[in-house]
């Protein structure tokens, strides 16, 4: 290998000034204040429609907002494609809100709500993590010769968040929620890192908005496939319990669930 080759190969995640002035101080904050508003809509939503009759007309509209979603991405590609940045940060608001409807038919038919809760949650506290080591860090963020300065920063925030989202959840089963959390902080926290240092690194024109589009798009499949992964996690975890006549989920988290009071109420009034 070449000397250009190398320093090609070892630059790949080094950023200059004007990629890092973009990447830190507009696109993690606005992804930052996004995962803030899709946790906001959840809460919202969840408490609104949480003992919805999800059949027939209510059924219909929630296709309706879900098909809405999918316009709202395409909408904004097109947008931060041609840069028009305000049109872009409206589209994204819109679908950052009303993603917090889509996760409604598992709180209305499982008793998982404390858990969705927890998962929206843990998105936020992963951008908390990367945001403010960028803002620690500043010039020296993806830097040359700082790599320890981000690893500490990073298991720092990855424990302050932890403790923050034990503490507030009132956690008890430590073994399984855990490392399904911290695994989920990774995931988001390092596509953050290191695929928006890749990817503001090659937008031309110095197009940022278009960057926001692609790391949010990279944020999408890994949530896809974190849940997929937990939902697996779960299946075999509730049939290793159902196995041994003990099913019981409660200890995966204890609040955020007044949604499924409301609805025990309702059913012993009957």
């Amino acid at each position: 290998m070449s000397e250009s080759q190398k320093s090609k190969k070892k630059s790949k995640y080094i950023i200059d000034s004007v990629q890092r002035k973009a990447l830190t101080g507009r696109i993690y904050t606005i992804l930052l204040v996004g995962s803030i508003i899709w946790l906001s809509g959840e809460y919202l939503f969840s408490f609104l429609f949480s003992d919805l009759d999800f059949t027939g007309q209510n059924l219909f509209y929630y296709l309706m907002i879900v098909i809405e979603e999918a316009i709202l991405f395409i909408s904004f590609f097109f947008a931060s494609k041609s840069n028009k940045k305000l049109l872009s940060i409206f589209f994204f608001i819109i679908f950052s809100f009303l993603a917090g409807i889509l996760s409604l038919p598992i709180v209305i038919f499982t008793e998982f709500l404390p858990q969705v809760h927890m998962f929206v949650s843990l998105s936020v506290g992963a951008n908390f993590i990367v945001y403010f080591t960028s803002l620690f860090l500043r010039d020296k963020y993806f830097s040359k010769g700082y790599i320890w300065a981000h690893t500490i920063l990073y298991f720092f925030g990855c424990a302050i968040v932890e403790i923050i989202f034990i503490v507030i959840f009132n956690i008890q089963n430590l073994l399984l929620t855990i490392p399904i959390s911290l695994a989920y902080i990774s995931i988001v926290s390092l596509v953050l890192m290191f695929w928006g240092a890749r990817t503001i690194k090659k937008i031309e024109n110095e197009n940022w908005i278009y960057a926001l589009f692609k790391i949010l798009g990279m944020l999408i499949i890994a949530l896809v496939l974190a849940v997929v992964i937990v939902i697996i996690v779960l299946i075999i975890i509730i049939l290793a319990i159902i196995c041994e006549g003990n099913f019981d989920l409660g200890g995966l988290g204890s609040r955020g669930s007044g949604g499924i009071g409301r609805k025990k109420k309702k059913q012993k009034q009957i």
